[in-house]
């Protein structure tokens, strides 16, 4: 188990601005910091985030892609339940797929579960086909996503700091 790292009011202030945008500018940070908290200098902010990042709280920034805006339209989910003795296999093949955005050891009907973008419905069933092929894939089941209604980690976030806020 990882070890929890204690955040103070400053790291989740930090924390927040950077999850709301993660280009905002140590300088605006510590601008914001030092009116509503107390003064911190720019050089703290950057100490700051680096221990953040060392701590596993910051993982990198993100580049958010518009997939539709190239024509990828679709999103499907993919239950998969694989041989478990050709697990490692399976995961090694469907990782060249590159419809696939992301892949999910699981519990339940399926051992394995997938996120996959694509151009239509056609584009779709030729990944699912794709994946049905791997030598060790048993069986699939698919899902087309309708409408994203949540999307937005930022809740959980803004949760889990008001939590340390008042622990």
């Amino acid at each position: 188990m990882i070890p929890r790292y204690n955040t103070d009011e400053i790291d989740n202030t930090i924390v927040r601005n950077l999850n709301l945008n993660a280009r905002t500018p140590y300088t605006e940070i510590s601008k914001k910091i030092s009116k509503e908290i107390k003064p911190l200098s720019v050089g703290t902010i950057h100490v700051r985030v680096k221990k953040l990042e060392e701590a596993g709280i910051i993982k990198g920034s993100t580049l958010i892609i518009g997939y539709e805006s190239l024509g990828f339209n679709l999103i499907a989910f993919v239950g998969i339940l694989s041989d478990s003795r050709e697990s490692k296999l399976v995961k090694e093949k469907l990782k060249k797929i590159p419809n696939i955005v992301q892949l999910y050891i699981t519990s339940g009907k399926y051992n394995l579960f997938c996120r996959i973008i694509a151009r239509d419905p056609s584009d779709a069933r030729d990944v699912i086909s794709k994946i049905g092929e791997i030598k060790g894939v048993l069986r699939t089941e698919s899902t087309i996503c309708l409408e994203e209604s949540i999307n937005d980690e930022n809740r959980l976030l803004s949760n889990i700091l008001k939590q340390y806020k008042s622990s």
